[in-house]
C-alpha cells in the first residue's frame, strides 16, 4: 500500500498528510476512537518545504475505516439519517479541492464572462430573504439549519421567504459546490435588482458553509466558484446576517468566531485571515474544540461536528440574526430606484447552487 496518500489543506497554508502503509501505531489508532489495534512504528510529525506533513504507516484494512470515520463526520449521516455516501469519492473529492486539480466541469459550465445570463428567475419580494446551505449528505428537510431559520420566520411573521439552496451537497465538492456558488450568487444579484427593500441572511453548515463563505470571498481565495463572478455592492449591502456552523475553512482568531475552538487551529482548508473582513460585523462562525472539520485534527471523532444539534448553539445563531434583523428595520431602507440605504459596510462574493 506505499505511495497511497490522501490530504486535506492547501499547499499554500498548509497540508496534512496521511501516508498509509502497512502497520499502525497505537497512539494514531486510538485518535480515531480505538476502531483498529495496532503497533509497530509511532506517528510523526514532521515539515516538508514548509508544510506540516503527519505520517504514519497503516494496514488497508485501517484505510477503510479511516475514510469511513470521515466520511460520517462530514456526510453527517449520524444526524440527518441521510444516505451514506461511498467513502472511496468522498476521499477523492476531498483531495481534488484541497490538491487543486483541472478545473471541475461546473467551472466551464457556470463561468458568468462564458454565460452571463443568471440562472435562476425573481422570487418574491418579501421583506427578508432566508438562504440555508445545507451540509454534505443532509436531507433538504431536517437539517441542522431547519430550526434556526423556523425561528427567525416565526420571529417576523409574513416577512420572511425561507431557500434551501438545492445544490447536491455529495462528496464532489468541486463540482456541486462550484455550481451552489453560481446558484447563490446570481439568486442574491437578481434579487437585489428585482426588490428594492429585500434583505439577506444567509445560513451554512459544513460544506454549505464552505460555499457561502467562498461567495463572500474574493474569486482568487475560493476553493469553489473562482469563474461564477462577484456579489454586486448592492447585494452585499443587503446582507444584513450570516451564520456559519462546522465551517470547513474557519479561520481562527477572527473577530467574528464563536465556540470552544483554539484560536490558533484553523479548519481543515482554513481561509486566509481577513477575507471576510467587509462583513466580520453581520457574521457569527460557530466552532467546538471536538469539531475535526473546523479544527483540524487526528482525532477524527464525528461527535463533534454534529454537536450543533444539541449544544444550543442553533439559537444563539438565530438570536444574533433576530437582533441585526431588529437593527436593519429599523434603519432607513433603499429607495425605489434600488439604491441602498444606510446598512453595514459590505463588498464581497456570492454563489448558490
Amino acid at each position: 500500500m506505499r505511495g497511497q496518500h490522501f490530504s486535506f489543506g492547501k499547499a499554500t497554508s498548509f497540508s496534512v498528510v496521511y501516508r498509509l502503509e502497512n502497520k499502525c501505531s497505537p497512539e494514531f489508532a486510538s485518535k480515531i476512537g480505538g476502531m483498529q489495534r495496532a503497533n509497530r512504528r509511532p506517528f510523526r510529525l514532521r515539515r516538508v518545504n514548509g508544510i506540516d506533513t503527519a505520517e504514519v504507516a497503516c494496514s488497508a484494512r485501517f484505510i477503510r475505516m479511516v475514510r469511513a470515520t470521515i466520511l460520517l463526520s462530514l456526510g453527517l449521516s449520524l444526524s440527518a439519517c441521510s444516505q451514506i455516501p461511498d467513502p472511496e469519492e468522498n476521499i477523492d473529492s476531498l483531495t481534488a479541492v484541497t490538491e487543486a486539480p483541472a478545473p471541475p466541469a461546473a467551472a466551464q459550465e457556470y463561468d458568468v464572462e462564458l454565460h452571463p445570463e443568471p440562472i435562476v428567475e425573481p422570487l418574491d419580494c418579501t421583506p427578508y430573504l432566508v438562504v440555508t446551505a445545507r451540509g454534505t449528505g443532509e436531507p433538504n428537510k431536517g437539517q441542522l439549519l431547519s430550526p434556526v431559520a423556523r425561528a427567525i420566520r416565526d420571529a417576523f411573521p409574513d416577512q420572511v421567504k425561507t431557500l434551501n439552496l438545492k445544490y447536491p451537497a455529495s462528496t464532489d465538492v468541486n463540482e456541486g459546490g462550484t455550481y451552489a456558488a453560481r446558484l447563490l450568487l446570481d439568486t442574491l444579484n437578481v434579487q437585489a435588482d428585482a426588490c428594492p427593500t429585500q434583505r439577506f441572511v444567509l445560513l451554512g453548515y459544513s460544506q454549505g458553509a464552505l460555499v457561502i463563505g467562498d461567495v463572500l470571498s474574493s474569486p482568487e481565495g475560493r476553493l469553489v466558484g473562482g469563474t461564477v463572478g462577484q456579489l454586486s455592492d448592492e447585494a452585499a449591502a443587503r446582507i444584513v446576517a450570516v451564520v456559519l456552523y462546522g465551517n470547513p475553512r474557519f479561520s481562527g482568531g477572527e473577530s467574528y468566531d464563536v465556540g470552544t475552538f483554539k484560536e490558533t487551529v484553523g479548519g481543515i482548508l482554513p481561509r486566509t485571515p481577513g477575507s471576510l473582513a467587509p462583513f466580520a460585523e453581520r457574521i457569527r462562525d460557530f466552532c467546538v474544540a471536538k469539531d475535526f472539520i473546523c479544527q483540524n485534527s487526528l482525532d477524527l471523532d464525528e461527535k463533534g461536528h454534529v454537536a450543533y444539534f444539541k449544544n444550543g448553539m442553533q439559537q444563539e445563531g438565530a438570536d444574533f440574526v433576530l437582533d441585526l434583523m431588529r437593527q436593519a428595520a429599523a434603519a432607513p431602507q433603499p429607495d425605489e430606484a434600488g439604491q441602498p440605504g444606510e446598512t453595514p459596510e459590505a463588498s464581497a462574493d456570492v454563489a448558490q447552487q
